[in-house]
């Protein structure tokens, strides 16, 4: 009921702004532009909460498969760039040169990757630069997504990863829910994992999670 809706929002303003149908001035096709972005916004934002809701009544199921981890890692990368390419960051990855074999959930994997990719882009200054690291160590893989952005301080630190807790500005909380790093940590625990968050006031953040998914 809340998406639906929503899609067909999403989807004409899509039209227009691609001008399938004909040409529109130059001011409609910005509020087009505007209408389908606030749009998947909102979208991003449901589907948060409808996961943490599945997550907390403890009926959200993996749905396990397996695949080479670099592919969802890098199909969140493509999303995210063009939000970082708005404010001039600039996204670095380190992955490895050779397919890297798991058993896990790749929807849940390439949401991981988003949220932390957009909480990096949402805080880190124009011109800044955020990296993403992903490798093996051992039996597990780790995803390391650092940022030189506002940093957290030691009082929100405890908070952070609890469902709809925040940090930062009035304006940069209007973004979001507060269900990033909440839903990040409540995934990477339902393989098997954990999420460590490592940030100093006015130093950056450096998020890392790490899974024992790894199949030979």
């Amino acid at each position: 009921e809340l998406r639906t809706p929503l899609n067909a929002v999403i989807g004409f303003s899509d039209i227009m702004r691609q001008k399938l149908f004909g040409d529109l001035s130059p001011k409609y096709t910005e509020y087009a532009q505007l209408i389908w972005e606030s749009g998947q916004h909102v979208l991003d934002m449901i589907s948060d909460v409808l996961d943490m809701s599945k997550i907390e009544a403890q009926k959200y199921e993996l749905s396990l498969e397996s695949f080479d981890l670099r592919e969802p890692v890098s199909a969140a990368l493509r999303l995210i760039r063009a939000a970082a390419h708005d404010k001039a960051i600039d996204i670095r990855s380190d992955m490895p040169q050779t397919p890297l074999g798991v058993t896990a959930d790749k929807r849940a994997i390439k949401q991981i990757c988003l949220n932390l990719l957009s909480n990096a882009v949402k805080f880190t200054p124009r011109g800044g630069l955020v990296t993403l690291i992903l490798r093996r160590t051992g039996g597990e893989i780790e995803i390391v997504v650092r940022d030189p952005g506002i940093g957290i301080s030691a009082d929100d630190l405890s908070r952070i990863g609890q469902p709809y807790e925040q940090s930062g500005t009035a304006e940069q909380k209007a973004m979001g829910t507060g269900l990033g790093l909440s839903l990040v940590k409540a995934m990477a625990h339902l393989h098997g994992g954990r999420m460590d968050l490592a940030s100093r006031l006015g130093e950056g953040t450096a998020v890392t999670v790490r899974m024992p998914v790894v199949h030979e």
